[in-house]
């Protein structure tokens, strides 16, 4: 057999390769589960808007607060396409610009300085144009060179100058730019027939504002007379008062309000006639927010509606502008209704539509009259599905009408949930969870057992034989009940499990299943909210809540989430700590950031009593007082401060912790990360089996530290592993020439740690610089096994001892070589950057573990399996059969990711930056969840492939016929089957040694024959 080895252990590798990530065919796509965001929508940038002007339906666009624009099926919610306009690492503070120009099939994005044209239709980049400075306003023009498409106008803000620019529609090109070096602040541009007005905002003798319009001709960008000063200086204190500037088929206007919103002042752009209009209070009510909404049509008629919200009511106006006198007039009021609802304006042709929208009802008005021309009563699962109604924080909408009386409305609210719905003619269409982006905590939940049954049993346990068997009784009759349904659904269940029930839909109900892959995954959003969904049933929403109330920039930095029997505590900045029922999300405890502004956190231990005590840590690294605890043989609490010293804390008995040692770097570095072995980390076996049946020692220490420190100016990177009862390094490397803008992760687990960066060269003793010569430069993956001996069979210094502490030293364990592990490393060569790092988590750690990578230049999260990465792999030869036999294969430095790996599949998930990992019942399968500030996703993973379950696509029928036709087929032969000759074999006894010895030639049996040979049948 061993004579085939080396030729049948290549083609083992290459199957083992390929099956090593491979999921059931069928269970793409239906096993993981991908939430594509937004973000929340904003105001000024969503709308509706037709691909193209051949186009007949509308699409959905957004620019959301991440600054994601994307196009949304308005049929039922999914995301057509999306592009981002800022990575996440990029700190920005502008909301974006959006425009989408009348008939044309692009869309025209700003941010910062760089300005972009989209093909609306499938989201592909036009051309892109970059600024010296940030862009403040984009407008469009008719275009010369062609009729179905318009030039760009765009106002940026460079240094002192204000320049306004023209673009070509077609290429980007610059067509002409005017400089205006007044050093006001630029505001805004609007574009009407044949002129743009430029508006800046100039700054008063005493105090305020007065808003300056220059007037340029759209064709040569030649200013056109002298600026038009408006006295605004009495109202105007921020660019927070302007309320509107836009344009229609009337004239151009420019609102304003003073800062107590007493007036408003409406103006038609390039006159000095200003209407003012006192802000009316409505039955008491005084407005706290004026928001005006017009229609962003050409060809719309110049009415406009003033939109007042109070602390618990609004009411509207309706204003027309009189574009010969250049007047505004109020045309009609609109109703004070309860709580904070929405208005959306809309046009058809030069007809302007006002939908407003309420926590009961959608009315329609249109802009000419009072009247009502429609109005819906809100289906009972809108807004977010809430018991209670919620408010509309604001919408889009888009009307059509049919002839007659009869129109279709269909809007898009935006809640104070973060979710973002459609309704369409009052019934719901669809509802995204928007409010989810911004993740930043997230921890896998068990559901809660059902304990009926185990506290029904105990209770008949306690009583006497006959008390028991009436309990039994009375029970089973009391079970009846639920007879009717539970034979109801068996022909189904029979008949699903025969002939594989593909199209069934997911369990709804949250309950545990028997493989473990019904769980709940607990995450929580830098807004304060937490939310709850249900990994077994496509990551549905099973309840979504404010946890905590923020101001208007204020953000929730939860630290950890930690999974208590059916709650859930979870740990934020400031030591702020909220328990709540992981089932209904009911709040059970709230803590609020403390006084002191130096806690960062509370760490939860328990005592030697099992209690559970919160430790306090500053900020500064060092401990607070105390609680009155007993912590036994002692405790140790690492912490990490704010001065990149990381610090170990010993808890014996008293308030007063002790600090037990202190790490700190190499000089010009500082700590970046701190990673421990994973909390569910099992390990199968000690060692590892070779192929010549020796055996290496796993170096296996569960208070293992592994910290990364970087040096900035120096472009170096540290790693080390510590012991984190004495604080001592067992192990250290250093890279230099590192790159430190680029990512820099890491993760340990079991006996090794693996480590991504960008670098220059490689510090590994197994260089891959000795086969090819030259340096590494590049993205790396450096993966590390501790062994206690490099020598097989051998357990190395320690190995005959029977007690061994890091604490207390003996004399000859003071030399470091008797704790120090041997370790194995290599490099590898990778395409890209990797942004985060976990490891496959197993029930019982017998499956090979995977490391999970996100990989942000490709969208994807990918499982690369711990196979691929064995340090031990040979370099610079072939494998031996021995090695072959252990599944080695040639070491490679270039680690291609390959599609199989790729566990998101054809999905772009973006902006992903944590994942965490949970077992499940099966060894074969780990469930994976990455989330972040956009996208969650959730999977399962099998490192080596699903070996202890079937999958959906297995046909239990054609099982059952095979052992039928088997059976039946037996049965019709049975009666030919003949047995020739079973009567001519002498009988057993004949067959004796004696008897064989003398007659070797007439019988050629003998007792070696006895043991070969064995009569055999054959069917006739």
């Amino acid at each position: 057999m061993r004579l085939w080895v080396p030729i049948l252990l290549p083609s083992v590798a290459v199957l083992f390769a390929s099956i090593g990530h491979a999921i059931f065919a069928d269970e793409a796509y239906q096993t993981d589960y991908h939430l594509p965001l937004l973000g929340l929508p904003q105001a000024h940038t969503t709308l509706f808007h037709r691909p193209s002007a051949a186009s007949k339906a509308s699409l959905l666009y957004t620019l959301s607060d991440r600054l994601v624009l994307g196009a949304v099926n308005p049929k039922d919610g999914a995301v057509i396409w999306r592009q981002q306009l800022a990575n996440q690492a990029e700190n920005h503070t502008a909301s974006g610009l959006l425009k989408a120009p009348e008939g044309g099939n692009t869309l025209i994005s700003a941010f910062n300085g760089k300005i972009q044209t989209w093909d609306a239709t499938d989201g592909r980049l036009v051309w892109e144009w970059q600024s010296r400075g940030r862009i403040r306003s984009i407008e469009t023009a008719a275009s010369s060179s062609s009729e179905d498409e318009k030039d760009i106008l765009a106002l940026s803000h460079e240094g002192t100058d204000a320049i306004i620019r023209r673009l070509a529609a077609d290429s980007g090109d610059l067509l002409w730019e005017h400089v205006n070096a007044s050093g006001d602040t630029p505001y805004s541009l609007v574009s009407y027939k044949d002129s743009v007005f430029y508006l800046s905002l100039h700054s008063a003798l005493l105090k305020g504002f007065k808003i300056k319009v220059t007037e340029l001709d759209a064709s040569t960008g030649k200013q056109i007379g002298q600026p038009t000063v408006l006295n605004s200086d009495g109202e105007v204190t921020s660019e927070d008062s302007i309320l509107h500037v836009g344009a229609n088929s009337g004239v151009p206007i420019i609102i304003w309000t003073d800062k107590g919103l007493k007036t408003l002042k409406i103006n038609a752009i390039g006159t000095k006639q200003i209407t003012t209009v006192n802000v009316p209070s409505s039955q008491g009510d005084s407005a706290e927010e004026i928001v005006v909404h017009a229609s962003r049509s050409s060809t719309a008629l110049p009415h406009f509606l003033i939109h007042y919200i109070a602390a618990n009511s609004h009411w509207g106006e309706v204003y027309h502008i009189d574009a010969a006198k250049s007047t505004a007039k109020k045309a009609f009021d609109l109703p004070l209704l309860g709580g904070k609802g929405a208005f959306s304006a809309s046009s058809q042709g030069p007809d302007v539509f006002f939908t407003r929208h309420t926590a009961f009802e959608n009315i329609l008005v249109s802009s000419a009259a009072p009247t009502v021309l429609n109005s819906w009563n809100v289906c009972p699962k809108s807004h977010g599905g809430m018991v209670d109604p919620q408010d509309v924080t604001h919408a889009a909408s888009e009307v059509i009408a049919r002839g007659g009386s009869t129109y279709a409305v269909r809007s898009a609210l935006a809640l104070p949930s973060g979710d973002w719905e459609l309704i369409r003619n009052g019934n719901l269409s669809w509802v995204r969870p928007e409010g989810l982006a911004g993740m930043t905590a997230a921890a896998f939940v068990e559901i809660a057992k059902q304990e009926d049954l185990a506290e029904e049993l105990a209770a008949e346990g306690m009583r006497d034989p006959f008390a028991a068997y009436l309990h039994r009784l009375t029970r089973h009759v009391r079970d009846l009940q639920y007879l009717p349904d539970w034979s109801g659904a068996l022909p189904n269940r029979l008949l699903g499990s025969l002939i594989g029930d593909k199209a069934s839909t997911h369990d709804q109900s949250l309950r545990r299943d028997g493989f473990g892959f019904h769980k709940i995954v607990l995450i929580a959003t830098e807004r304060g909210r937490l939310a709850a969904l249900d990994a077994g049933n496509q990551g549905k929403v099973i309840w979504n809540i404010q946890a905590v109330s923020l101001k208007a920039e204020e953000t929730w930095d939860v630290l950890d989430i930690e999974v208590e029997e059916g709650t859930a505590l979870i740990r934020a900045k400031g030591g702020e700590f909220l328990r709540v029922v992981v089932n209904t999300g009911t709040i059970l405890q709230h803590q609020p950031s403390a006084m002191i502004k130096s806690l960062k956190t509370s760490v939860s231990l328990l005592d030697s009593s099992g209690k559970k005590v919160l430790i306090p840590v500053n900020d500064n690294g060092y401990l607070g007082d105390l609680p009155k605890a007993d912590f036994g043989h002692g405790t140790i609490v690492v912490t990490e401060g704010e001065d990149s010293v990381v610090r170990g804390w010993g808890l014996i008995k008293g308030t007063k912790p002790k600090l037990v040692w202190r790490f700190m770097p190499a000089s010009g570095e500082r700590v970046e990360s701190v990673n421990a072995r994973p909390s569910h980390d099992p390990v199968a076996s000690i060692g590892k089996a070779l192929g010549d049946r020796n055996v290496l020692y796993k170096y296996l220490n569960p208070n293992l530290l592994l910290i990364t420190a970087i040096g900035v100016e120096i472009s170096t990177a540290t790693f080390y592993i510590l012991d984190a009862t004495s604080g001592s390094v067992i192990y250290s490397v250093t890279h230099p020439g590192v790159d430190t803008r680029q990512p820099i992760v890491s993760t340990m687990s079991e006996n090794w740690f693996a480590y991504s960066l960008y670098s220059e060269s490689t510090a590994m003793t197994q260089d891959v610089t000795q086969i090819d010569g030259q340096n590494l430069k590049g993205y790396q993956l450096v993966v590390s096994e501790l062994y206690e001996s490099p020598y097989p069979n051998d357990r190395g210094s320690l190995g005959s001892s029977t007690n061994f502490s890091t604490v207390y030293l003996t004399a000859a364990d003071e030399d470091d070589s008797l704790t120090s592990p041997h370790v194995i490393s290599q490099t590898y060569l990778i395409p890209g950057p990797i942004s985060s790092m976990s490891v496959t988590s197993t029930l019982q750690g017998i499956t090979t573990r995977s490391l999970l990578c996100v990989v942000p230049d490709l969208n994807a999260l990918i499982s690369i399996s711990k196979a691929f990465l064995d340090p031990r792999r040979p370099v610079g030869r072939d494998p031996s059969a021995s090695e072959m036999e252990e599944g080695l294969f040639r070491y490679s430095p270039i680690l291609d990711f390959e599609p199989k790996w790729i566990l998101s599949h054809k999905r772009d998930v973006i902006s992903i930056s944590n994942v965490i990992t949970s077992p499940s019942l099966l060894e074969s399968t780990s469930l994976v969840f990455a989330f972040g500030n956009l996208d969650l996703f959730g999977s399962r993973v099998s490192p080596i492939g699903a070996f202890d379950i079937l999958g959906k696509g297995f046909s239990k029928l054609q099982l059952v016929l095979t052992v039928v036709a088997l059976a039946v087929g037996t049965t019709l032969v049975a009666p030919f089957v003949s047995i020739p000759g079973i009567s001519e074999y002498p009988a057993p006894d004949e067959f004796s040694a004696d008897k064989l010895a003398g007659a070797e030639k007439a019988d050629r049996w003998n007792m070696e024959g006895l043991k070969l040979f064995r009569p055999s049948y054959t069917c006739g």
